[in-house]
This record gives C-alpha cells, structure tokens and sequence, in this order.
C-alpha cells in the first residue's frame, strides 16, 4: 500500500515509481496481447495514433500534428470538465468551442520537446487503452459516453491521489488545457486579462484581436 507523499519523501517517490513500473508492465504486456489479437481479428483497420481523421465536423480543415483522433475523443469528454461553467451550454457552440481548444492544444504539443511529447503520448495511451482506462484511471465508461460528473471525478482521483505520477499527469492534462482555454483572445476576459499591450499587436503582427 503506498504512503502519503511528503514534500521531500525521496522514498515515497521512489514506492510511486516501482508500484507504477509493475503496473505499467502488467499493462504493456496485456497491451502486446491485445494489438496482437485486434490485427489478427481485422479490427485494426488503421495505423495507431493516426492524427489525420478530424474529431468534430467543427475542424475539418485543422492540419492534426499531434493528437489522434482517439486523442481528441478524449479530449472531447475531458475539457469540459476542467473549463468548468466557462463552456458555452448551446450545443453547437459547445462543440466548436472545444474544437477549437484542442486546436490549440495540437499546436501547443507540437511544439514541445520529444520526452515531453514521449509523455503525453503514453497518457493518452493509458487513458484510451481500456484495461488500464478501467485499472488505473477508473473509467468504466468508453469516453464518448462519460458524462462530466465522471470526467471531473476521474479528474479529482488523478489530482488527490498517493501517487505522484497521477498528479502529475493531471497537471499536464490541466496546464495544457487551461494555456489552449485562456490563450484565445476572447477568453481574456473570463480571467479579468484586458490583453497584450495595444503596441505589441504592431511589433507581433501574427496576434489577432478577438473581433
């Protein structure tokens, strides 16, 4: 069982690691089995991880870089849940605004470094891959049918939980999202940030005005 975590608890980071190791082999070793027996079954009918099949009919034309489309499965059921009452209620305003955070998400994850993009992607694997879905995130529900009740407890399980890497992962999820969120220029205001300085919008061109 593991210990709580303390501020300077090089033995409980330690425990999290080894617990995490043999969890994360039992997982891979069931997730070699399990791409084995869908490509001999016929179920696999596209490569892994292929970002180029758009999530929503709101983004047909976003150039994917780095989410999949399982990604932005995700992803779909998960934003709402960290944005909280600051999603749109009106259906298809809801669904293109959240195409467009993950957008900018895809952007955001482009650009970062490969052990950083090494680490989403093992996220996203863990969070679509349904034994560890199940085992370690706790999501009984495939994710286009977890409402955001589940969603924000699953979120809150990551965040309180005894192993540092869950927070950890949590935070990512949370950080990414809220930079893509709060980045656009017309959600400035829903944190009270008036916006970049009228002058740098000459120096920067490529910053756009919200209109």
């Amino acid at each position: 069982m593991p210990r709580e975590n303390t501020e300077n608890g090089e033995g409980n980071a330690d425990m999290d690691r080894r617990a995490f190791l043999r969890l994360g082999f039992n997982g891979g070793t069931a997730l070699g089995g399990a791409v084995a027996i869908a490509s001999l079954s016929g179920c696999s009918a596209r490569p892994l991880h292929d970002p180029r099949g758009p999530a929503t009919a709101s983004a047909p034309d976003h150039g994917w870089h780095f989410l999949t489309e399982e990604d932005r499965v995700v992803l779909a059921a998960l934003i709402p849940a960290i944005i909280g009452p600051q999603i749109p209620s009106d259906a298809d305003e809801r669904e293109a605004t959240i195409a467009r955070t993950m957008e900018d998400m895809d952007q955001a994850l482009h650009f970062m470094g490969p052990p950083n993009q090494a680490e989403f992607r093992q996220l996203f694997d863990l969070l679509e891959f349904t034994p560890t879905r199940l085992t370690m995130a706790r999501v009984t529900s495939y994710w286009p049918n977890v409402s955001e009740a589940q969603a924000e407890a699953f979120l809150q399980r990551w965040r309180n939980s005894s192993f540092n890497i869950f927070n950890k992962a949590y935070l990512g999820l949370v950080q990414v999202t809220n930079a893509a969120w709060y980045g656009r220029p017309d959600h400035y205001q829903q944190m009270g940030y008036p916006g970049p300085p009228a002058y740098t919008y000459d120096e920067l061109p490529q910053l756009n005005r919200a209109s």
